[in-house]
């Protein structure tokens, strides 16, 4: 446990914030993807639908790699695994700098996707799960800033590029993945709660032990309480298809707009200082409201998500009728709006999984759920490119973004984690 003055502090909450810095890193690239999009495009020249092809690329391996990485997780734990992949992930920022074809590009942008997977929201959703139950959805809500803060720094990266050059700053990501993030989680990162950081109560005065909840006290029926949730216990489960099309249809969009949203303002006529500024409002607010995910713990998970979704589709909307009018309140209003949307419905992915198939197995099951958003997240960025090498514009996408945002609600509906997990009472 740490001590701090005479109260004993919850070892837990350790563990979330050094998870939050690795997981802020791990996503540096995948999260400022269109910065260096257009830095990659002015240097080399090439077609935007190929260059965002390596966006998917990475993608892909990512989510072949997620099911590896919760098996290994649940096998090996997250000291072992995380420092490894952080190692692999500066290593291969260091070699994006040496790129010369696009080939290059695409195996270099591959291999990075395993070390991310390795340090990034698969191994830390069990980790966390296993420290929380009661706060939940707060914990997991802080994880899940983690990876939209990566994107704050987009004006960062934008400076970094116009001082060193695209390359110096991979080279720049990669040393701090390597140098500073391997080290952390070796050092201090714990897989779960044992006798030298005994679970204590984490608010003055509260008594209850939260880690150490039992899960009969916050779920419903004899299922959730008994049953080993095993890879074929797992794919048997109606809920978790429902789960897993709801992550697809939440990446198709979600990426889409990662990959493409800076090279959309410019078209429109937006400075490229601007536009980065712009992104980076459009993360602090997604980092803002993935935090806001315990909202879930009171108001249900299905609620909270249909809040994010409806936040997410106003946002989308006033992107897609800002055309050629140069109004800077619209792409900000886009930002606040949308990031609020994508913050909350991205760090109810973990949360849920976490509910409906907490176990021994929880590393590979989050795996497998996350595998299915991040190959939706590789094919969305891949269409908008295509779509628009094809028709010069990106407005034939938006149609296809309107039908992923009522997908993904729906199926979040069908898997009905409020059948699974009691709603927090607010005392």
């Amino acid at each position: 446990m740490v001590r701090q003055g005479n109260r004993r502090v919850f070892y837990g909450w350790v563990v979330v914030w050094i998870a939050f810095f690795t997981m802020l890193v791990a996503y540096s690239l995948r999260y400022n993807f269109s910065v260096f999009f257009v830095a990659i495009l002015e240097h080399f020249g090439w077609g935007r639908g190929e260059t965002a092809a390596g966006f998917s690329v990475n993608l892909m391996v990512y989510a072949l790699s997620c099911p590896i990485v919760g098996h290994l997780i649940d096998r090996f734990g997250v000291r072992k695994v995380v420092p490894a992949g952080a190692l692999l992930l500066g290593f291969a920022l260091a070699a994006c700098s040496l790129i010369s074809k696009i080939w290059q590009f695409y195996v270099i942008i591959g291999a990075s996707a395993f070390g991310s997977c390795a340090m990034g929201y698969v191994p830390h959703v069990p980790m966390v799960a296993n420290w929380f139950r009661r706060r939940r959805g707060l914990a997991l809500g802080i994880l899940s800033a983690g990876i939209t803060a990566s994107a704050i720094i987009a004006p960062l990266i934008q400076y970094l590029i116009t001082a060193l050059g695209w390359k110096g700053a991979f080279l720049a990501l990669g040393g701090i993945s390597a140098v500073v993030v391997a080290p952390a989680a070796a050092i201090f990162q714990r897989q779960q709660p044992h006798q030298n950081f005994e679970a204590v109560a984490d608010q003055p005065g509260n008594p209850r032990q939260v880690a150490e909840l039992p899960r009969s006290d916050l779920t419903r029926g004899l299922e959730s309480n008994s049953r080993d949730w095993t890879f074929t216990a797992t794919v048997r489960a109606l809920r978790f298809w429902w789960l897993l099309l709801m992550c697809v249809f939440l990446g198709l969009y979600t990426y889409t707009f990662l990959a493409h949203q800076i090279a959309y303002l410019i078209d429109a006529g937006y400075a490229k200082p601007f536009s980065a500024g712009v992104v980076a409002v459009f993360s602090l607010l997604a980092t803002i409201s993935s935090v806001c995910a315990f909202i879930s713990d009171y108001l249900g998970r299905e609620v909270t998500f249909t809040i994010g979704s409806v936040c997410s589709l106003v946002g989308v909307i006033l992107l897609h009728f800002l055309g050629n009018q140069l109004n800077p309140w619209m792409p900000y209003a886009y930002a606040v709006i949308f990031g609020f949307g994508f913050g909350l419905t991205i760090a109810l992915m973990a949360v849920t999984t976490s509910d409906l198939f907490q176990g021994r197995h929880l590393g590979m099951i989050n795996g497998m759920v996350m595998a299915g958003f991040v190959l939706g997240g590789a094919i969305g960025p891949w269409i908008a490119g295509y779509l628009y090498d094809v028709t010069g514009s990106y407005l034939t996408t938006f149609p296809l973004v309107y039908v992923c945002i009522a997908a993904s609600t729906g199926f979040m509906w069908l898997a009905s984690p409020r059948k699974i997990r009691r709603i927090t009472s607010s005392t």
